[in-house]
C-alpha cells in the first residue's frame, strides 16, 4: 500500500513539475472556443442568409433570432477562451511580464480568474435570456427562470466585489 501511494505522489509531482495538466486544460478549453466560434460565425452567415430571403421573399424568418443565438455563442467561445487563458497564466506563464496583456486580463490567481469569469457568465446569461425571450411567441413564467439567476448571481457578484474592497 505504501508503495502505491509513493508511485501516486510521484507521478503527481512530475505532473505539477511539468505543467502537463494544466497545458492539457488550457488546449481543450481553447480548442471548445474554436468551435464555438465556428459554430457561432455559422449561425451570423445563417441568420444574414434569412434576413436577405426574409427581404428578396416577403416573408419574415426571424433571422434576427439566428444572430442573437450566434452572438451567445461567440460570448461561450470568449468565456472558453478566458478559462484557458486564466488557467494557462496562473500556473504556466505565472513569471510574464503583464504589460504584454491588456488590462482586464491581469489574472494572477483564482480569485481573479472566478471574477473575470463570473462577469463574462453573467453578460452571456444576459444574451441567453434575450435569446430565450425574443424566441417565444408566446411568453410564459418558466421564462422567467434564467433573469431570476442573472439577478442572483448579480446580486452575489456584487456582494462579492463590495466586500473585496474592504
Amino acid at each position: 500500500m505504501n508503495i502505491f501511494k509513493i508511485k501516486i505522489k510521484n507521478f503527481m509531482e512530475k505532473l505539477f513539475r511539468s505543467a502537463i495538466i494544466f497545458r492539457i486544460i488550457s488546449a481543450f478549453c481553447f480548442i471548445g472556443a474554436c468551435i464555438f466560434l465556428l459554430l457561432g460565425i455559422y449561425r451570423f452567415i445563417l441568420g444574414f442568409i434569412y434576413f436577405y430571403k426574409s427581404i428578396v421573399g416577403r416573408e419574415w424568418l426571424n433571422p434576427g433570432i439566428y444572430i442573437i443565438v450566434g452572438l451567445d455563442t461567440f460570448m461561450l467561445a470568449l468565456l472558453f477562451v478566458i478559462f484557458a487563458y486564466g488557467i494557462y497564466r496562473i500556473f504556466i506563464l505565472h513569471d510574464i511580464d503583464d504589460s504584454k496583456f491588456p488590462a482586464w486580463l491581469h489574472v494572477h490567481s483564482f480569485s481573479e480568474l472566478k471574477l473575470l469569469l463570473w462577469e463574462t457568465s453573467l453578460v452571456t446569461l444576459i444574451v441567453f435570456s434575450v435569446t430565450l425571450i425574443t424566441q417565444e411567441e408566446h411568453p410564459v413564467w418558466n421564462e422567467l427562470i434564467v433573469p431570476t439567476a442573472i439577478l442572483m448571481l448579480s446580486a452575489a457578484y456584487f456582494f462579492t466585489k463590495k466586500g473585496k474592497d474592504y
